[in-house]
């Protein structure tokens, strides 16, 4: 999709931006005329991104590192947002992970659930207070076409129990979408946040072939070439990001630039406001099996 909508003179922050559909979102903001803050793991990726973002952006474009698989790590990304002085128009939670075995965060959560939903969810109520600054600001959360196969696993949500890799991812997926669908709520019709869970579909991306065997790695190659281009991907988030239009259509899952049905089970909005509450908990270091039964318990490595 052509960038048309002129981006001069707001800020857009993408997570995951060093490479895929985050680099490519965040190229064509910039390129717009928006400021862009990237967001990365690694400190020589992160640079090297700036540096070609550089070479075509029409507006000023910084990255920094946080792993999102850390709470404490969000949160001082958050900080160094909200510190610098600056304005947020755009938060576009793009970042995310996949894999087949069990992996833990360092406090304890399932990572792909950590990663893929939580740090977004965290990412954006500590950013909330800058977003709401601005006359029309924008929260996008990636999802997939993956989450109508999600549920989450209220007894066990970091699924200790017969892991299976797109299990988890789906489950993270469908968390995304109910995570829009709620803060839209919670911010009600009158908001000047509008929030977005958009399915980028099919992307010829690496996110299949990492944290996974060979034989995942080849299914994902052969799986993908039926892909679109992460470019083409991004242009449709870029659209959501800028389009003047959009702004009051909020809390709707969107895919190639057209608001779609979600799945029955993202619509339940007794289960989003019941993922809402957990999230807050474990955020705040409550073990996640026994937050969904509403006992207390801490998680043992995380923050206190």
């Amino acid at each position: 999709m052509d960038m048309s909508v002129r981006m001069d003179g707001k800020t857009c922050l993408i997570t995951g931006a060093t490479s895929g559909i985050g680099f490519e979102t965040a190229s064509a903001l910039a390129a717009a005329g928006a400021g862009v803050i990237g967001v990365g793991r690694d400190p020589a990726r992160c640079a090297a991104a700036e540096a070609r973002l550089r070479e075509t952006a029409a507006g000023p474009v910084r990255f920094l590192t946080a792993d999102l698989a850390s709470l404490e790590e969000v949160r001082g990304l958050a900080a160094r947002v909200a510190s610098s002085g600056g304005r947020l128009d755009v938060l576009v939670n793009n970042a995310g992970t996949f894999s087949m075995r069990r992996r833990e965060s360092r406090d304890g959560i399932e990572l792909q659930f950590a990663v893929n939903y939580l740090s977004a969810f965290l990412l954006t109520r500590e950013l909330l207070p800058l977003l709401a600054a601005a006359p029309a600001a924008r929260v996008i959360g990636l999802s997939s076409g993956s989450h109508f196969a999600g549920r989450i696993h209220w007894n066990d949500p970091g699924l200790r129990r017969g892991y299976f890799g797109l299990t988890a991812y789906d489950q993270s997926k469908l968390a995304v979408v109910l995570f829009c669908r709620e803060l839209a709520r919670r911010l009600g019709a009158g908001s000047s946040v509008a929030t977005y869970a958009a399915d980028p579909g099919l992307v010829r991306t690496e996110i299949g072939g990492k944290g996974t065997g060979a034989l995942v790695r080849l299914f994902w190659k052969l799986r993908t070439r039926g892909g679109i281009p992460a470019r083409e991907a991004a242009s449709w988030i870029a659209h959501l990001a800028s389009d003047p239009d959009l702004q009051g259509r909020t809390g709707l899952y969107w895919k190639e630039g057209r608001p779609l049905p979600s799945s029955p089970r993202s619509r339940d909005g007794e289960a989003a406001r019941r993922l809402w509450t957990i999230s807050e908990q474990m955020c705040d270091g409550r073990d996640p099996a026994r937050v969904a039964h509403g006992e207390g318990g801490s998680l043992s490595r995380s923050r206190p």
